[in-house]
């Protein structure tokens, strides 16, 4: 069963209910955590016969707004429908836990009730944007805004083992998202992370600015969360708005409409392949368990599509794979003698 926190979301729970019956009628079970009474409504408007499907509600007194602050929200409110999907993870009621809710949150519940990886500083979430040629994995896309040069470092290594088992890459280049290509170029904290980076076990190509994270110079993009999740969202709404602006243009003759009219197979496709809601949600990386971040403004199209990557990550044993390797690299002496004694530092001021 997927733990759905149903609570968590814009337009929540409508659009949770909504997707997760549309999931559960591909077979994925499904448990939505929230506001029982308003969940069974909703469900019964979708869909009377919804029993017969593999969904189950668990009823939660408490929801962690989008305003909430994260750390006291999840302590105090321990009967949350977000704190409440992950501890059935945690007790095995659960394979997996979905929410489009308070981010903050999300890092913070899974931190803490999910777990970290042994050795982990700071989990990220990581995802695949698409490319000139492909696709470029990067992270932190949002779970942590403030990194020192320790996380970022951690991150490169799980990109590196992530696009090595996803997309079977045997040496993926990792590049670091800076404002130039020169090593001086950056924060104080990216400017540590690129001799850091030079030391480890990895692909380092070097710094990669944002203009060019499409034209397929590297497999792995490593930035702190802040940076992560503005380069996000302005790939998302310049893809809208030239999507407008398309519309705009070809509105002001005949011959323009019927040229968008032939064109409109190809702009499709494109609509297709930067569509968030496609994709459904993110792994965060360096937690024990399976759990996928999505987006705030989530559809029930992307809540389903979330759904069913939870359902294969855990099928594919994705979460397990990834954290045994990550593990392992973290603690290998012999290629990793400097990353190894910078960590037992970091640990001993914790």
């Amino acid at each position: 069963m997927i733990a759905l926190d149903a609570m968590g979301g814009d337009f929540a729970p409508k659009v949770a209910v909504e997707g997760a019956v549309k999931a559960a009628r591909l077979g994925i079970a499904v448990g939505l955590f929230g506001d029982q009474t308003v969940i069974e409504s909703m469900l019964i408007g979708i869909d009377a016969q919804w029993r017969s499907l593999p969904i189950s509600v668990f009823h939660c007194s408490q929801v962690i707004g989008m305003a909430d602050e994260p750390s006291r929200s999840v302590l105090k409110k321990t009967d949350a429908s977000l704190v409440r999907a992950m501890q059935a993870v945690v007790d095995g009621d659960a394979t997996a836990v979905v929410s489009a809710g308070n981010s903050g949150a999300a890092l913070v519940a899974g931190t803490l009730i999910l777990e970290r990886v042994e050795g982990v500083l700071r989990p990220a979430i990581g995802n695949f944007l698409p490319t000139n040629k492909g696709s470029v994995f990067c992270l932190d896309l949002g779970a942590n805004t403030d990194c020192k040069a320790d996380y970022l470092e951690q991150f490169a290594l799980m990109g590196h083992v992530y696009v090595q088992q996803i997309n079977n890459i045997k040496n993926p280049r990792i590049g670091l998202v800076s404002n130039g290509v020169e090593p001086y170029k950056g924060s104080l904290a990216v400017k540590q992370a690129y001799a850091r980076f030079e030391r480890l076990p990895i692909n380092f190509i070097g710094n990669v600015e944002a203009r060019d994270i499409f034209d397929d110079h590297a497999d792995v993009l490593v930035c702190d969360g802040f940076v992560g999740n503005v380069m996000l969202k302005t790939v998302q709404g310049t893809a809208r708005s030239l999507m407008t602006w398309i519309q705009q243009e070809s509105a002001k003759s005949y011959w323009r409409q019927l040229a968008l009219y032939c064109a409109s197979p190809i702009f499709k496709t494109i609509k297709q392949r930067i569509d968030y809601a496609n994709k459904g949600g993110a792994l965060l990386l360096g937690v024990k368990h399976p759990l996928v971040v999505a987006h705030g403004c989530s559809t029930a199209l992307a809540i389903e599509r979330a759904l069913i990557f939870a359902h294969d990550v855990v099928a594919q044993q994705r979460v397990v794979n990834f954290n045994a390797a990550l593990m392992e690299l973290i603690q290998r002496p012999a290629e990793a003698e400097f990353y190894s004694a910078q960590l037992s530092e970091n640990h001993n001021h914790v």
